[in-house]
């Protein structure tokens, strides 16, 4: 049973009084298939490989454009983060060549 990240698996119960557990794969840790991490739909996040009561179903073309989407946004929140940090780091140093210009000048004038 071969899956990718974002495909959504369902564990059938296997008493009638249990209800399926339904999930996203999150994670393929194997080469080429299972185990799989999957992040169920109440919050709950495991490792498993399924057996042969799971499903799983590849997303709609609109479900995986969603998560594309939800996937850029991270990396562009992420790169926003190093430039912010990085401005700041240049920043620093720039106030600090120019404290020293100042100092230097300073010390000049008072001679």
């Amino acid at each position: 049973m071969s899956a990718n990240v974002g495909d959504r698996i369902r564990l059938h119960a296997n008493t009638v009084d249990a209800p399926d557990r339904t999930g996203t794969i999150v994670g393929v840790l194997g080469a080429d298939g299972p185990p799989y991490r999957v992040r169920f739909d109440n919050g709950d996040e495991t490792i498993l490989t399924p057996g042969p009561d799971a499903t799983i179903d590849a997303p709609s073309v609109g479900e995986r454009l969603e998560q594309v989407a939800e996937k850029a946004g991270e990396v562009a929140g992420e790169a926003a983060d190093r430039a912010r940090e990085a401005a700041e780091d240049v920043t620093g140093r720039a106030a600090r060549a120019v404290s020293d210009v100042a100092a230097t000048v300073a010390d000049r004038l008072q001679r």
